[in-house]
């Protein structure tokens, strides 16, 4: 592995100056399971609760001259940064909750090493996706090998309904248009909460094919799908 980049902006390598020492192991997402015992059942009742977050840890060294200038500035780009991908497989993305960054320990008269210590949401998120915008009832088609929770913008006027999968949401559009945030699980129209001008569930998409169906009054949907690998 030769460098990461954060924020889709930032390399370690050329931006930062960093080089990585040690790789780290990226796990794979885990299910959060409870099994539930239940006289008389062969095996336990199981349910299933949602998914952990990912832990991983690098190495890496600054080298050369001015090194508390360029750590201070390399700690602050990894704190404040949301998102990852490495060199090794830049189809895809993680989205960072948050970076822990160890101690400056020097190795050599002018070579320092600290640790980077990343807590990643679930999945693997593919890259360089684009929006999707229909003008009318039509299917897309979802790559990723699980669910995705997108972000859809719905544009019309009135009492309006949008369904996806057989599964009907029904909007009161009155201010033109609302977004519907299924991995905050928020509706607004700008930043304004708008949760109450809604009713039904926040839609996911299938792996494969996914049906959506625009109500009379909708004239078109704009979405981000955020497509992801388990």
């Amino acid at each position: 592995m030769n460098a990461f980049t954060l924020d889709e902006s930032f390399n370690s390598r050329v931006d930062l100056g960093l080089r990585i020492t040690k790789p780290p192991v990226i796990p794979s997402a885990r299910r959060v399971v409870t099994p539930i015992i239940v006289d008389g059942r062969e095996g336990n009742l199981t349910l299933l609760r949602g998914w952990e977050d990912m832990t991983t840890t690098l190495r890496v060294a600054l080298i050369g001259a001015n090194i508390h200038r360029r750590w201070n500035q390399a700690v602050a780009r990894i704190l404040s940064a949301k998102s990852i991908f490495f060199s090794t497989d830049p189809q895809v993305y993680y989205q960072i909750k948050y970076a822990e960054v160890g101690a400056l320990e020097r190795r050599l008269t002018n070579m320092y090493e600290f640790s980077v210590t990343l807590v990643l949401a679930p999945f693997r998120f593919i890259r360089g996706v684009s929006d999707i915008t229909l003008n009318s009832s039509g299917n897309i088609t979802n790559p990723g090998t699980i669910y995705s929770l997108p972000l859809i913008t719905v544009f019309g006027t009135g009492n309006r309904s949008l369904t996806i999968n057989g599964n009907t949401i029904r909007l009161n559009l009155l201010q033109g248009n609302l977004t519907l945030d299924s991995e905050l699980r928020i509706c607004s129209f700008g930043n304004v909460a708008q949760d109450n001008q809604m009713i039904g569930d926040f839609p996911e998409f299938r792996v494969g094919s996914n049906n959506i169906t625009l109500g009379t009054g909708i004239s078109r949907v704009e979405i981000s799908p955020r497509w992801r690998h388990v």
